[in-house]
């Protein structure tokens, strides 16, 4: 069967947490809880008066084993009685060897007598008989002498000859029996009692504290051994309590070690003022059609007052079950099974409806009332209650929840198959979405190759332009420079006076001609006229004529370079 998760978390108000740093009594007659005053009867750690007082029992405190010996052999001379600690010499060569560390043991008319110091013993007494040697951190019990010492963390238990037990933490004793005997039961571990004596909550397996009985063997009468508890080793851990009984009261002892070995004083149990949750299925509740369904509820709570519930329960889970059932019942048998298929998801995520929030809200509102009225008689206060789901039981039951499976599972479904539709259309949506994207980064990429042929050919023709024009008028200045210099030549030709120096400048004009014909050209000089000059000018222009002639043909590598043709008149 698919259960579907539900909600129906309620918070009652929190009381403060009480811490157990003091011990409680409740009188179980009138239910009057009080601060503890008088505790006779629990934690006896120290050693009774009745034993102090008697007279061969010695007690060591920071002394040792051999120290208490000597005292109490003291003790038995002043009182008339044969000495404790023997009066034999030590030898060097023969007899039983004592170490340090160790006592020897004789027997001397059926009492006991010690070597204390160590050395070789030599028994030449016919009455001593050597019992053999002992460790003096062991404990002993030899003819009537017991002796034992323990260490932190260690506790003798004894009990003295008129049976009454008590306990010895962190120290030891010597004694003789004189008139019965004192006798240690045994030796306990306080700091740990060992797993085996772990006490667990039932309900919830949580640690409450640790608890070890310590037995002795009576014989009866007709031979038979039974085994009695005479005292009682409590570890209780942080934040928990002890409860004990002495007649009509109730004791709460806090966190720490704890003894009884008063047998007035009873244990009641442990107690935890933590926080616990517990998730269990309810019985069967009937709907007003009759179909039984079961809750799977989560419960958190604390206990507050544990003398409270003590007098009646041994948890606290014990005292809100019945509750809480009895809450169910009262709120499922108004509901209907349509309204328990509404809220079957509360969330209204999957099943989606509106009229779910009036049964949890009936369910929050009357149970957590009537757990919190029951609670606080017992000293728990109930911090939530949850709902996680819901079963159908019977025939009918099982019937309708398949039927409501089907119409989950087809709902679910359909959300599924619109979610997925949904899901493409999106993912439709987002490629179409990159297309475009990607076709207006193409128009813009076009649109800028664009712009730029454009603005290039535009620079292109204003830079043709500007060149044309800059070449024009260079030309033209060319030009006008150029008129400028055959200007200022005439008007230097003009204003020549001398005929040799007239004479010269035609020469030179005709070199010029001469020099724009080509390079094969012969050239023959023509007589000048008589009448033109004086004997000394003619002559005077034919020699820089002739001069003129011989460097036009010397700078002239071409003619050089070809052979002469045929002379030719011009």
């Amino acid at each position: 069967m698919s259960t579907t998760s539900m909600s129906g978390n309620t918070k009652a108000p929190q009381a403060p947490a009480r811490q157990p740093t003091h011990a409680m009594i409740l009188d179980t007659k009138t239910g009057q809880v009080m601060p503890a005053t008088d505790m006779d009867g629990t934690d006896d750690w120290s050693v009774p008066e009745s034993v102090k007082q008697h007279p061969f029992f010695v007690e060591t405190r920071d002394g040792s084993i051999v120290e208490a010996l000597r005292i109490l052999n003291d003790r038995l001379i002043s009182a008339g009685m044969k000495n404790l600690i023997t009066r034999k010499p030590t030898r060097l060569f023969f007899g039983n060897t004592v170490q340090a560390g160790q006592i020897g043991l004789y027997e001397h008319n059926g009492r006991p007598v010690v070597a204390v110091k160590p050395g070789k013993y030599l028994n030449m007494s016919l009455v001593h008989s050597w019992e053999g040697r002992h460790n003096i951190t062991d404990q002993l019990d030899f003819l009537g002498l017991t002796f034992g010492q323990v260490g932190q963390g260690e506790t003798l238990v004894v009990q003295a000859p008129n049976n009454q037990v008590f306990c010895i933490r962190n120290g030891g004793f010597c004694a003789l029996g004189y008139e019965g005997r004192f006798k240690i039961i045994d030796v306990v571990d306080t700091l740990n009692l060992g797993d085996e004596c772990a006490v667990r909550e039932h309900s919830t397996r949580q640690l409450l504290g640790w608890r070890k009985e310590v037995k002795a063997i009576v014989q009866t009468t007709n031979g038979a051994s039974v085994r009695v508890t005479v005292a009682t080793f409590f570890n209780v851990p942080a934040n928990n309590v002890l409860i004990v009984q002495q007649g009509d009261r109730l004791l709460e002892l806090p966190a720490g070690q704890h003894v009884i070995t008063n047998p007035t004083t009873t244990f009641r149990g442990f107690f935890s003022l933590a926080e616990r949750q517990k998730t269990f299925k309810t019985k069967p509740a009937y709907t007003v059609e009759g179909v039984p369904v079961i809750l799977n509820v989560n419960l958190r709570y604390r206990l507050a007052e544990p003398l409270l519930l003590a007098r009646h329960y041994d948890e606290p889970f014990m005292a809100l079950e019945n509750p809480a059932q009895s809450a169910v019942n009262a709120v499922v048998s108004r509901l209907s099974y349509q309204q328990f298929m509404r809220a079957k998801n509360v969330a209204g995520a999957d099943v989606p409806d509106v009229d779910y929030t009036s049964w949890i809200e009936t369910f929050k509102d009357e149970c957590m009332r009537e757990l919190t009225r029951q609670a606080e008689t017992y000293g728990i206060c109930v911090e939530s209650f949850n709902v996680l789901d819901r079963e159908l039981e019977g025939d009918l039951g099982k019937d309708l929840q398949k039927q409501a499976d089907l119409v989950l599972q087809n709902q679910i479904r359909a959300t599924q198959i619109s979610l997925e539709n949904a899901i493409k259309l999106e993912a439709e949506k987002g490629r179409l979405r990159v297309a475009e994207v990607e076709a207006e980064q193409k128009r813009t990429r076009t649109d800028a190759d664009y712009y730029a042929s454009v603005k290039g050919a535009a620079a292109k023709t204003e830079a043709s332009a500007m060149q044309a024009k800059q070449d024009a008028e260079n030309i033209r200045l060319l030009a006008d420079a150029k008129a400028k210099e055959i200007e200022l030549i005439s008007q230097a030709y003009r204003g020549v006076q001398d005929s040799a120096a007239l004479h010269i400048m035609l020469a030179e004009l005709e070199i010029k001609k001469t020099q724009a014909l080509p390079p094969n050209t012969v050239y023959f000089s023509g007589a000048a006229g008589a009448g033109s000059s004086s004997g000394f000018d003619q002559a005077y222009m034919s020699g820089y004529g002739s001069a003129l002639g011989v460097g036009l043909a010397q700078s002239s590598d071409t003619a050089r370079s070809l052979p002469v043709p045929p002379a030719k008149v011009l």
